[in-house]
């Protein structure tokens, strides 16, 4: 399985982090405390991802803020990962 990681900034300056997956969508979230380091889930989740360049809306946990960020497909960088097991 391949996966994608992007990582942008809030305007909170947390930073959000989602992996996606080949279709551009995202697989899970999360945001890291700008002081700390700590991590917090971040409801996320892409629009548009079949076009070449998609938007990805985050939901900021420290902040509340709805962060939206656009990405181009062609800049993701895809790297395997062992398929998860049930």
């Amino acid at each position: 399985m391949r996966q994608a990681q992007i990582r942008t900034r809030c305007e909170c300056q947390a930073e959000l982090v989602a992996t996606l997956n080949e279709q551009r969508l995202v697989l899970e979230a999360a945001a890291l405390h700008p002081n700390d380091g700590t991590s917090e889930k971040a409801p996320a989740h892409t629009i548009h991802p079949e076009n070449a360049r998609f938007d990805v809306a985050w939901l900021c946990p420290y902040c509340g803020r709805n962060t939206l960020r656009s990405f181009y497909a062609d800049a993701l960088a895809y790297r395997e990962v062992a398929a998860p097991t049930t």
